[in-house]
């Protein structure tokens, strides 16, 4: 796994051992980057199920103002931490470890509201209407925020909620990104 463009292209990032983290292929999430273009320069970025911190980290080389991680496994977060060091990044980066509903009512409390929020859960993860609900309903959205969802082509997201709609679908393999604005 490595670091696609921007100021650490190249730099190979630390991944887990075994299964239990799936980090975002790179050609993935070069689709996504190469999707979200020049508006990643000078963003604020929410990295949710953070895993190996690939996500953020390319944000960051990609020029991002910010990126607050949210990942609940010890492990994780020191990967994270270690792939910071690795490309020398030493401000602008937030690490929460906690249960993903909580770290979302502590950002909204905060009044945080980023550019764009990534949220990567396990692909056997089933509440994705609640995370969806949870995210819209309490705020964190403005009507210019890209929220992308990660997921296998056999997951069922919802096309839309009372806050929420689905704008756009990307297939690549058995790998989908959803996008998600304000419903109209």
């Amino acid at each position: 796994m490595r670091i696609i463009a921007g100021e650490f292209r190249g730099r190979r990032l630390k991944s887990p051992q075994g299964t239990t983290v799936r980090p975002t292929a790179d050609r993935l999430r070069e689709t996504l980057f190469d999707i979200l273009g020049p508006g990643i320069h000078g963003a604020v970025i929410l990295d949710v199920f953070a895993g190996t911190g690939a996500i953020g980290l390319e944000a960051v080389s990609r020029g991002a103002r910010e990126v607050v991680f949210v990942e609940s496994g010890a492990d994780c977060i020191r990967l994270i931490r270690q792939n910071l060091a690795l490309c020398g990044v030493k401000h602008g980066c937030r690490l929460i470890q906690q249960d993903v509903f909580f770290a979302l009512r502590l950002l909204a409390r905060e009044g945080f509201s980023p550019d764009v929020a990534f949220l990567d859960p396990p692909y056997n993860w089933k509440p994705y209407v609640d995370l969806l609900k949870t995210f819209f309903n309490l705020g964190l959205a403005r009507e210019d925020t890209k929220v992308v969802v990660e997921h296998d082509r056999w997951s069922i997201l919802p096309e839309f909620g009372e806050r929420f709609q689905r704008t756009r679908v990307v297939r690549q393999s058995n790998h989908c990104l959803s996008f998600y604005s304000i419903a109209d």
